[in-house]
């Protein structure tokens, strides 16, 4: 190689770490907005749930700066699980510490429960017979749609929100994997499951799986329950005319239901694909095999209770659509990382027997803060954003600025600002979301300055504090 192209090489290089690492590290503050509605759907059982996310916002002395999106999706076996999961809002807050917009978001739950008692000395047990085996697909494909409405519902917030419409990526764990995975690939008609078009109608649940916390809160006054056409892979919640990139999907012990990888054109963008999966795993399986595959071996080994029917979806786990990947040169960009660890089909004895699950579950992380900084860094790789200053980048001579007392925030009227050295504001600017700067009446007394905001609308400002020299510091204020 030659000198000159030897140097370029090693500049390239070392740009591009730098670049990445501000993915990376943790220098954000960040704001949060909880329990914003985002769209209504038709549960499995007739009625409307309502769907709310939290979104959390990351601090940047740059108004107009625009960051990646990440939208967390929980888990929870599309049976229970809500957006305030708490490995969810870690990741989403770990995340938006990197400088990312993340948010967490609710999905409709629930499949219809077998008319037939099943029962075990097992907590639970009965709750996770279905109807018939539709009724997980149709369970999938219902969390898919509210998924997509609420990428939507952000990306036509995205001026709001400051998203870069052209960096989103999905992430989720276990049944939330399932729908990342879903909303990032599932983009075709074809490749709907068959299983969510209009079916015959089944019989209510066996009244002893009420307390099942997919049945909690429904009313199941007849003798069956319709099961209508689900409608298109998008759903109708929050359509937009903006257009999108998802750049990646984070799966966290998740799989497909089919072959999704096939069906995007080499002429669209492929998302790149983070998956962290255990082989051990017997809820969803690292390679191909029904859902709870080993769950049922254990039931039926060591708890004399009978396998779990009706709910034998056959899935493709992490390692099994990686093998498609390579196998049929789909040409994605999958990062794999995979424990050693199998299934011993042992109930007593070994890492992952049954009984060893009971405490160190394969179903989960091996470790939470490695894979989690994986992913950042191979997410990192990805990101076309301009990176940006945190608030934390104030000029040593400046950090009285992250001293200052704002409050109350949220505020209905007043906004008080307090602490030393207020005589160094040489301006106070509030700008809406849109960057129109808002005029203000401000009042001086001897050691705070107090902003009368009642007459504005409720919503997200920012105020902007800037010193004699020049400096400036963003804070987020939400009127209510």
């Amino acid at each position: 190689m030659k000198p000159l192209t030897l140097i370029l090489s090693i500049l390239f290089l070392q740009s591009s770490l730098v670049y990445s690492q501000q993915w990376v590290d943790k220098t954000f503050e960040y704001d949060s907005l909880v329990n914003i509605t985002y769209g209504t759907s038709i549960n499995f059982n007739g009625s409307i749930d309502s769907l709310q996310m939290d979104v959390f916002i990351p601090e940047c002395t740059n108004i107009n700066q625009r960051h990646p999106l990440l939208m967390w999706i929980h888990g929870g076996g599309f049976l229970g699980g809500d957006k305030s999961d708490p490995s969810i809002q870690l990741m989403c807050r770990e995340f938006a510490k990197r400088g990312y917009v993340t948010a967490s978001i609710d999905y409709r739950l629930g499949l219809i429960s077998d008319e037939l008692l099943w029962q075990c000395n097992y907590p639970n047990y009965e709750c996770l017979f279905a109807a018939d085996s539709a009724e997980l697909p149709r369970a999938y494909y219902r969390a898919v749609q509210d998924a997509k409405g609420a990428v939507r519902f952000l990306i036509n917030r995205h001026e709001e929100y400051k998203i870069d419409t052209s960096n989103v990526f999905v992430a989720g764990e276990s049944a939330g994997a399932l729908t990342a995975l879903g909303v990032g690939l599932l983009d075709m008609n074809s490749e709907r499951p068959v299983q969510t078009f209009a079916l015959e109608d089944v019989s209510s649940p066996n009244p002893n799986t009420f307390g099942c916390i997919q049945n909690m809160g429904e009313n199941f006054d007849g003798n069956t329950i319709t099961r209508p056409d689900l409608g298109g892979i998008d759903g109708e919640i929050e359509p937009t005319n903006i257009d999108f990139t998802i750049k990646g999907i984070g799966n966290i012990y998740g799989a497909m239901l089919s072959d999704l990888l096939a069906g995007i054109p080499d002429n669209k963008p492929k998302p790149a694909i983070y998956s962290f999966h255990q082989p051990c795993d017997i809820i969803v399986p690292i390679d191909s095999n029904t859902v709870y595959w080993g769950l049922s071996w254990c039931f039926t080994n060591g708890y004399n209770c009978y396998g779990i029917s009706n709910n034998e979806t056959m899935l493709y786990g992490s390692r099994a659509f990686s093998n498609w990947n390579s196998t049929y040169a789909y040409g994605y960009d999958i990062q794999d990382e995979f424990t050693e660890v199998v299934f011993p089909f042992n109930f007593f004895f070994g890492s992952g027997s049954c009984l060893d699950q009971v405490e160190n579950p394969c179903h989960d992380y091996d470790n939470r803060a490695l894979r989690e900084n994986n992913m950042a860094v191979f997410f990192a790789g990805n990101i076309t954003s301009e990176a940006c200053d945190s608030t934390n980048g104030i000029a040593p001579q400046e950090k009285w600025l992250n001293e200052l007392n704002v409050y109350p925030n949220p505020t209905k009227s007043a906004l008080h600002i307090s602490g030393n050295h207020l005589e160094r504001l040489s301006v106070i600017h509030l700008v809406d979301m849109l960057g129109k700067k808002i005029p203000l009446t401000t009042k001086l007394n001897a050691n705070s300055i107090t902003l009368d905001l009642s007459g504005l609308k409720n919503g997200l400002y920012i105020l902007q504090l800037v010193t004699s020299a020049s400096t400036t510091k963003n804070i987020k204020i939400v009127k209510n």
